[in-house]
């Protein structure tokens, strides 16, 4: 079953969510994700809101960071090819969010350990951004910055993601994780969409752990990629193709998120080119 859940406090990974309406905010961060001051005490004055899961804030969003105005984000229903086939084509990057737990954790410390042996292959095209424990509650943004800036072969993104991009390609992760943590203008943008009037559920505030993580799915070359701000690198999930995309990703999304924990609460969103009124 497919649902949209409202923000959730944190909670033990072993713990069944409790907690269900139309819509999801979000962001996994650990107990111990701090900004050290230079007295050493913690701040979390610096920390980022998080984005709800709500195509409207999300297109909102990107639309005042760069978006062209022709794409947005949308609903996805469900993973079923019947719910599949409603998401307008084409499509540029699918968001998922996903509550956390502890089979999910497990999948991930193994998938890492799996793919740090074997290796995998890795576009130098992709723009991949390092989720730093200092920037707090900014899953939702991340996930639609690679959304934005690894759709190349269809938009171009413009303003100030546009202008981070240019800044920051070819970088390391990690340092433009850095770079986002001081790119004030998008953390202002961003905020404002996170307690724009568009929003459902009340915005948690700086310093809540909120159990529940946005990442993007993104093609490029012909290559279906994971893309976890929280993870060591992007995920290879091998061939995809402009036109098998979104269906490819929901096959991965099942595998890999659904099965892994049929107990979590998840929302699907697709980046899309809207259709002509």
């Amino acid at each position: 079953l497919f649902l949209r859940i409202s923000q959730l406090p944190e909670q033990s990974e072993n713990q069944a969510p409790k907690t269900r309406s139309n819509k999801m905010s979000a962001e996994t961060t650990t107990a111990k994700s701090t900004q050290t001051a230079e007295n050493g005490t913690e701040n979390k004055s610096t920390y980022w809101l998080p984005l709800e899961s709500n195509p409207a804030v999300l297109s909102k969003f990107s639309h005042r960071v760069g978006l062209p105005k022709e794409w947005g984000f949308v609903d996805v229903w469900g993973l079923d090819s019947e719910l599949l086939a409603f998401v307008p084509k084409p499509c540029a990057a699918v968001v998922l969010l996903f509550t956390s737990s502890k089979e999910i954790k497990a999948f991930k410390d193994k998938q890492r350990e799996t793919l740090e042996k074997k290796g995998q292959k890795l576009s130098k095209s992709l723009f991949y951004i390092t989720q730093h424990d200092d920037i707090g509650n900014a899953c939702g943004t991340i996930a639609t910055i690679h959304a934005m800036t690894n759709s190349q072969d269809l938009f171009k993104p413009e303003g100030v993601v546009g202008g981070f991009f240019k800044e920051w390609e070819g970088k390391d992760p990690g340092d433009i994780g850095y770079g986002l943590l001081k790119a004030k203008d998008i953390q202002e943008v961003s905020e404002n969409a996170a307690e724009s009037k568009e929003a459902q559920t009340a915005t948690p505030g700086r310093e809540e752990n909120v159990a529940a993580h946005f990442i993007a799915f993104v093609h490029v070359e012909g290559v279906l990629y994971e893309m976890d701000g929280r993870k060591a690198f992007p995920i290879n999930h091998g061939p995809t193709s402009s036109k098998s995309f979104l269906e490819d990703a929901a096959k991965v999304i099942k595998s890999n998120f659904f099965e892994v924990s049929p107990k979590g609460n998840f929302s699907l969103m697709a980046l899309v080119k809207k259709p002509a009124e």
